[in-house]
């Protein structure tokens, strides 16, 4: 008789919805598993998403699993650095709804100035960069964050993010430049101002179908509200907005549109069953107040004078 040590006992599944396992029944999303999921999805590469999150690249690379094999990820590009796409159902996870999956949006280059009250006291390596004018343009990296120094400040630019929800994107960029601040006042003691300056609004571009078909036509750009092109260096047609309220709009537009659609079509069936109610009340009213033809009457003697006027 053999024993029944070795084999493994089988768990049983305990919840199913709608006749299939959701990632959230298959695997404990937590909030970090879910940051993963969107940035991942929208095409970041794993190391970059670790530096975003704040995670080590093993933690990325077990997310990166579990999604592949739950379908809520798959890869789309096969090189050096792997880049994978939001399949529907990972978008359905994220969403938790049905029938809307979210755009992917890019945040641009979202530069902040410090002004520098003391220069390092570690050396950095500083590379000059061009000589715009009358000041010197010097540049470092820090990991993959490039940082910029003038004669009296220095720029911070944590380069562009992609994702699903430009507030989020926005934070991120925010974290980024934090860390790098951080890095340099604390690793090489510079003394930066407590709080930065944007060297612009936040930028978003969408990559759409739309903006392709418009961009034959030519190009548009409307000064603080955005544009239609297919500038360098990538030259591939795009919405670009400028400020989050317009980037913000232009996200919720398919899904403001799905639920207009919804009420257009309650409206329409609401009028179309008030119009056959008001039919059957014309109907109704005519058969009622219509005078009746005389054959159709009773015959009154003639001595009976009381209903005749």
């Amino acid at each position: 008789m053999t024993s029944d040590k070795g084999k493994r006992k089988v768990q049983r599944v305990k919840g199913v919805k709608h006749d299939f396992l959701t990632l959230a029944d298959a695997v404990p999303l937590t909030k970090k598993g879910l940051q993963i999921l969107k940035l991942l999805g929208a095409g970041n590469p794993a190391i970059n998403v670790a530096k975003v999150v704040g995670c080590s690249r093993s933690n990325v690379c077990y997310w990166k699993n579990k999604f592949l094999n739950m379908g809520a990820i798959k890869l789309q590009v096969h090189d050096v650095v792997q880049i994978y796409k939001l399949t529907p159902y990972g978008s359905k996870v994220l969403t938790r709804g049905e029938g809307y999956f979210p755009e992917v949006c890019c945040l641009e280059d979202y530069a902040i100035k410090f002004e520098v009250k003391e220069w390092e006291k570690v050396p950095l390596n500083w590379k000059r960069l061009g000589r715009p004018r009358n000041w010197e343009k010097l540049g470092i990296k820090i990991g993959n964050i490039r940082v910029v120094r003038t004669s009296k400040s220095v720029i911070i630019h944590p380069g562009r993010l992609r994702g699903f929800d430009v507030d989020e994107l926005v934070m991120l960029s925010g974290r980024i430049v934090e860390r790098v601040r951080m890095v340099l006042e604390n690793r090489f003691g510079l003394i930066l101002s407590e709080v930065g300056v944007p060297l612009h609004h936040p930028i978003t571009r969408f990559y759409s179908e739309e903006a392709g078909e418009l961009v034959k036509l030519g190009t548009t750009i409307v000064e603080d509200v955005g544009s239609i092109d297919n500038s360098p260096p990538e030259r591939v047609p795009h919405e670009e907005y400028v400020g989050k309220d317009l980037a913000k709009a232009r996200l919720l537009m398919p899904l403001k549109l799905t639920r207009l659609e919804q009420r257009v079509e309650d409206v329409e069936k609401k009028l179309t069953d008030l119009s056959n109610n008001v039919c059957e009340l014309v109907s109704v009213l005519k058969t009622a107040l219509l005078p009746k033809p005389a054959g159709e009457f009773p015959s009154q003697p003639v001595e009976d004078q009381r209903y005749i006027t």
